[in-house]
């Protein structure tokens, strides 16, 4: 009985089954809706039937659809079924907008809206597409308010922040040397002074070069905090490697202020402070060898070969200049020994030294004329004083300033591809000697001055009667053509006399702390002076002396130049 009746009901539903196929197939119709985003309420002719996705079977006929989901704009069709249609309706639902009025306690407040900080401040309204938006409103010294807010289509929303005070302080540091550089570590808050930071504590670091780096733990309090760090120098090793190994080295490096330049005698394994370091090394008739090397708390090591310079002395030339033509006649002068200054001089030529010139160099053979000077204003455009004498080529220029002097050397090495120079005064004071201690490189009688130096004397006394002159006569009133009177041991003409020359150095008051290797006494971008040497045609016997020194600011009409060409 009972295996009857299971058998009845499956044959019933079989039955109903292929009844149901039949009308789904024959008497009625199917809708699939689907929409993105999904999960939307589904109305057919204002009746909720289900939410996407959702398949119905319907009738066939006309039908009101309506699609509607919170967060974006409903979406309205009139569809057609036929009989045994499948029709899909797949919807991408547009975002709608609503209106969120922000407000906060106190006023002010900046405001990001998903991550983009805006141009308003609280209180202000905005306009948002439907849908979840992260809220943040915020005052300096205040915590930061953050929520997130769902607005529905056509909603107005109202957000309060109530922003409660972060404590702040103030942060200073200062350092011992001044000038350190403060980090703080691991934050974005970029260190100044008086830099207000949320109360807590912070990994600091200071640095500055020639520095140990410092980094300590600070605990920042309510209101203002000060904290002094002194720093310690960091030093590093410098090895060396020169060959010849009697070679003199001196080391050059930036004192801590930055300012003084400290330059001293090399010795082994010596420490010094990091940065960047200036090593010269050189050996009588070798080529002196400067290298620098950025010296680091890990040390450096340097080698260094000194060549042989094969120069012969005394010999006469003169290099080709690009623009056609020849530079000024040159001779080559040996290296040597010499004591600089005069023991019982003026302040200005004392404390006498030992000086040693390890290399040959070349100078001009006489004073620059006004032709070789000419030559370089008109290649360059080079204005000339309006009282230059233009007429006596063969007279040394005169009426220079220090610059340009200078200048006329710089075009000299750009037409030649040679490095043309002022000498320094120490190197002035070894050609002007040429090898002699005495007053005058021939000795010390004054009046053997008219054979070698065009200065003050009789013919001088006959245009400017109320000179005191020397007894003497060179046969010149004023300047005379180069060359014209003795030269020294070295070839050279009109070291005294004449025009007074200028020299490489800025003025200096005396030879405290002047170097014993014949590079510049002392040399700065800011120079109110440069020193000359060697007196002129109005100069008496005393400022024509190997020793004398001169400093001016300007030009004048007894000022010109000699060169020296580096070999």
């Amino acid at each position: 009985m009972s295996g009857r009746f299971n058998r009845g009901a499956i044959a019933t539903a079989l039955v109903l089954l292929v009844v149901y196929a039949g009308y789904r197939m024959f008497g009625a119709a199917v809708l699939v809706v689907s929409s993105e985003p999904a999960d939307a309420l589904v109305r057919i002719d204002g009746r909720a039937v289900g939410r996407t996705p959702v398949e119905l079977v319907l009738t066939p006929g006309t039908y009101r659809l309506q699609v509607q989901h919170d967060l974006f704009i409903h979406a309205n069709e009139r569809i057609e079924l036929s009989f045994g249609e499948t029709l899909e309706k797949n919807l991408t639902l547009k975002p709608g907008l609503g209106t969120m009025t922000l407000l906060s306690n106190p006023r002010g407040a900046w405001v990001e809206v998903d991550g983009e900080r805006l141009p308003e401040l609280t209180p202000t309204s905005l306009t948002l597409a439907t849908g979840e938006h992260e809220v943040r409103m915020g005052l300096a010294e205040r915590h930061a308010f953050t929520e997130i807010v769902s607005l529905r289509v056509g909603q107005t929303k109202k957000l309060i922040a109530d922003l409660d005070i972060d404590p702040h302080g103030s942060i200073n540091f200062s350092t011992r040397p001044a000038g350190g550089s403060v980090e703080i570590v691991h934050s974005d808050i970029v260190y100044a002074p008086g830099v207000r930071v949320p109360i807590g504590e912070y990994r600091i670091r200071i640095t500055k070069r020639g520095y140990i780096t410092q980094e300590v733990d600070y605990y920042v309090r309510y209101g203002e905090n000060h904290y002094h760090v002194v720093l310690e120098q960091d030093f590093g090793v410098l090895a060396l490697g020169v060959d010849p190994p009697n070679a003199e080295v001196r080391v050059t490096y930036a004192d801590l202020d930055g300012k003084t330049t400290r330059r001293i005698r090399y010795a082994p394994e010596m420490r010094i402070p990091v940065g960047r370091v200036s090593v010269r090394a050189r050996a009588m008739g070798k080529r002196s060898v400067v290298r620098d090397v950025d010296l680091t708390s890990a040390g450096a090591t340097l080698r260094i070969r000194l060549k042989t310079l094969d120069v012969r002395i005394g010999r006469r030339f003169r290099d080709a200049l690009k623009s056609g033509g020849r530079g000024p006649l040159l001779v080559n002068v040996p290296p040597g020994e010499f004591v600089m200054g005069d023991p019982d001089g003026a302040r200005s030529e004392r404390p006498a030294r030992t000086v040693v010139l390890t290399q040959p160099f070349a100078v001009s053979v006489n004073e620059i004329t006004m032709g070789e000077y000419l030559a370089f204003a008109r290649a360059t455009g080079k204005s000339l004083h309006d009282r230059m004498d233009l007429a006596h080529r063969d007279h040394p220029v005169r009426r220079l300033y220090w610059s340009d002097a200078r200048e006329y050397t710089q075009w000299l090495s750009r037409q030649t591809g040679k490095t043309y120079r002022l000498p320094t005064e120490t190197e002035w004071e070894y050609i002007a000697r040429a090898g002699t201690q005495t007053d005058y490189y021939f000795g010390d009688d004054v009046n053997e001055l008219c054979r070698h130096a065009n200065f003050a004397d009789r013919s001088t006394g006959e245009k400017f009667k109320t000179w005191d002159v020397a007894q003497c006569d060179d046969g010149f009133e004023t300047v005379a053509p180069v060359g014209s009177l003795a030269a020294n041991a070295f070839g050279l003409h009109d070291v005294y006399g004449n025009v007074s020359e200028w020299v490489l150095d800025c003025g200096m008051k005396s030879y405290g702390g002047a170097p014993s290797d014949g590079s510049v006494i002392y040399q700065h971008p800011n120079c109110v002076s440069h020193g000359y040497r060697g007196g002129s045609w109005d100069s008496d016997a005393v400022e024509l002396r190997s020793t004398y020194r001169n400093a001016s600011q300007i030009g004048n009409d007894d000022r010109g130049l000699r060169v020296l060409r580096e070999l």
